[in-house]
């Protein structure tokens, strides 16, 4: 069986071009499966996966490499019960040192699975890290350029939004900064590229030994510890069948309120799901203001959204600022807003279940 862990910040693009790699394979008689990772327990990725009939398990309230046994109940299951070929594990966004927590403890006692790691970079963010200017602050930007080290493969992602200038630029950072390991540079919603990224993975050889990350756990931690996640359904319910224009009324307020506040975004995702079909929606920390949102989704007068925040920033501070929203929604369009389950909170410190440094 092959593993194709996938790593990198928040907001990356990783789900999308995990999901689009499972249409590819799936379209192939190739038996996959996922497993999505979230610090908290209501995903957002989960269900864009399932609605898009791919088997998918999940590892909650904390990373893999602090659930490493929960991550390997589900390998067991997936294998065994969908009789899976090739597994996607995504970890969170905010998770690093891969190699020394899951790799390696993998190899030690699952040597039948085959593992490799791909790492993922926004190619609007990666420049501007990469000359150390100011996105996010220095410990959060610590855990960003750690991810990087540890891919086996790099994708430098959603390279369809540079511009052929911006891109040669890119390309020169990155090959002389990462000159030893395998680089891609990927449209993910690119059938050709997933093609390339696909063909990447199944041709990679381990050419040396994995070196583990030398990471400071401190600075590592208090890197976490700044980013708020918020986690919360809402349903909407119109007296009309305009329910999915209040809805994206919502996401832009939503948006605009924590651009407004110049909170530096990890990844914004909302899931509206109106019962019948559903559609993704994200925002990034480069993600503009007047970003257009476009949905197919039909007009209803109820739906829900499931919001998932990874935002710099105070846990109350982020919640307040969707709670503003979701009442200057309701004011201005007269819908009801239910607020359904919520949960707010940073990340606890990471303690890993295996550390293998060797």
């Amino acid at each position: 069986m092959k593993l194709y862990l996938v790593g990198g910040f928040l907001g990356s693009g990783k789900t999308t071009a995990i999901q689009k790699a499972c249409s590819e394979l799936l379209s192939n008689g190739i038996k996959v499966g996922v497993i999505t990772n979230d610090q908290g327990d209501q995903l957002v990725d989960s269900g864009f996966m399932k609605g898009a009939n791919v088997p998918t398990l999940e590892v909650t309230n904390g990373c893999f490499c602090c659930n490493y046994d929960q991550l390997d109940s589900n390998l067991y299951s997936l294998k065994e019960e969908n009789s899976a070929e090739i597994i996607f594990a995504e970890s969170v966004g905010s998770c690093t040192d891969l190699i020394a927590t899951i790799v390696k403890p993998l190899s030690q006692y699952r040597p039948e699975i085959e593992v490799v790691v791909s790492v993922f970079a926004d190619a609007r963010v990666l420049p501007t890290l990469l000359q150390s200017s100011r996105l996010f602050a220095d410990s959060v930007s610590y855990i960003y350029k750690k991810q990087l080290e540890e891919a086996d493969l790099l994708v430098i992602n959603k390279v369809d939004l540079l511009s052929p200038t911006q891109l040669q630029e890119l390309k020169q950072l990155v090959e002389k900064k990462y000159q030893h390991k395998q680089i891609l540079y990927q449209n993910s919603l690119d059938s050709k590229s997933i093609q390339n990224w696909l063909r990447g993975l199944l041709e990679f050889e381990l050419t040396s030994k994995r070196t583990s990350l030398d990471i400071d756990y401190e600075v590592y931690g208090a890197g976490e510890a700044l980013l708020a996640w918020v986690d919360q359904e809402i349903e909407i319910f119109s007296t009309e069948s305009n329910a999915v224009e209040i809805g994206i009324g919502l996401i832009y307020r939503i948006h605009a309120g924590i651009k407004e506040n110049e909170l530096s975004i990890g990844h914004l995702k909302f899931l509206i799901n109106t019962g019948l079909a559903q559609e993704k929606i994200s925002f990034t920390t480069a993600s503009v203001a007047q970003t257009q949102i476009s949905t197919a989704l039909p007009e209803t007068r109820h739906l829900s959204i499931l919001i998932n925040a990874r935002v710099q920033a105070e846990p109350d501070f982020l919640e307040a600022i969707i709670s503003d929203a979701i009442q200057e929604t309701q004011e201005l369009s007269g819908c009801t807003i239910l607020e359904q389950k919520k949960n707010s909170f940073q990340p606890g410190f990471p303690t890993p279940t295996h550390r293998i440094l060797e």
